[in-house]
């Protein structure tokens, strides 16, 4: 090959190289989020024959992805924690004070966590899933509970996290079985279910304080 083509056809070559893992990342992404919506629209372990017809792809290409069930699951659950982590780990505005401005974050709150608890709706369904997460060394639900009521205790002013009931009202509305009802027994769509949840909690929340 004469060396003024040698370059073109390198070119050519990480062009083909660039496409196939663009494919290969593409078809992996489709897997998973397919996996994700079946749990969520009542499937709690679809299988590889179920995930394989929704992408439009054969079993034995799925396994090319992932060895085993086991393996797309796990990586289902890994990828929702790690989401759903990112969102926690979003600061609050520094010139939002808890004291003064309990309402801008009880809304910041709100939209965390109806984001946070979307990304973690498969690990909560799917039983699959949920074998996984406890063989996980220190992985619990009750910390999730702990840090979600640390959390409300802190933003709420004290006449509201001081009064056990609606105290404890706010935080079943804002827990992620709430929003597991909403979704999943009741089959609002997300942006329904959010709207759901705020309209409880302006209800809960006194009118003045």
């Amino acid at each position: 090959m004469p060396s003024s083509r040698l370059p073109d056809a390198l070119d050519a070559l990480d062009a083909r190289v660039d496409g196939r893992r663009n494919r290969t990342q593409a078809t992996r992404h489709q897997i998973l989020t397919t996996a994700r919506s079946l749990i969520i629209a009542g499937q709690g372990e679809p299988t590889a024959k179920d995930i394989a017809e929704q992408v439009g792809i054969t079993t034995r290409t799925l396994f090319r992805h992932f060895p085993d069930m086991g393996t797309l699951l796990r990586t289902v659950m890994i990828d929702a924690q790690t989401q759903a982590q990112a969102v926690m780990d979003e600061p609050f505005p520094s010139t939002v004070a808890p004291g003064q401005h309990w309402r801008a974050l009880l809304n910041l709150v709100i939209q965390r966590r109806t984001r946070t608890y979307e990304f973690l709706l498969p690990l909560h369904i799917s039983p699959s899933i949920q074998r996984h997460w406890r063989a996980i060394p220190g992985a619990s639900i009750d910390r999730g509970v702990l840090r979600r009521r640390k959390r409300l205790t802190a933003i709420l002013p004290t006449p509201l996290s001081s009064d056990p009931l609606l105290f404890e009202a706010l935080d079943a509305t804002l827990s992620i079985e709430f929003w597991m009802s909403l979704r999943i027994d009741q089959a609002l769509p997300a942006p329904k279910a959010a709207e759901v949840l705020r309209y409880a909690v302006d209800r809960i929340l006194p009118d003045t304080l």
